[in-house]
């Protein structure tokens, strides 16, 4: 489902169809509680899609933790010619 409706607040930035029904979604959030729990299911949303992504680009690279410790601690500079 691809977000396609747009609105533009008070001269400000546009929102599109996601953070328009984010929205009407935390206008029925009328508790600090309520807003904690919407806040940590949208974060564990966002993590497990990262989480996924990391994942493939792991795999589709054949990458595993020494390599990761190579990158970050191995000496990479080019020699110039």
């Amino acid at each position: 489902m691809e977000a396609t409706a747009t609105a533009t607040v008070s001269g400000g930035p546009t929102l599109n169809s996601v953070q328009l029904h984010l929205l009407k979604v935390f206008s029925f959030t009328k508790s600090e509680e309520g807003l904690k729990e919407l806040q940590s299911v949208l974060f564990d949303y966002y993590r497990n899609k990262l989480k996924v992504q990391t994942d493939e680009f792991w795999k589709k690279n054949n990458l595993d933790s020494s390599q990761m410790e190579k990158i970050m601690y191995g000496h990479n500079r080019i020699t110039a010619k």
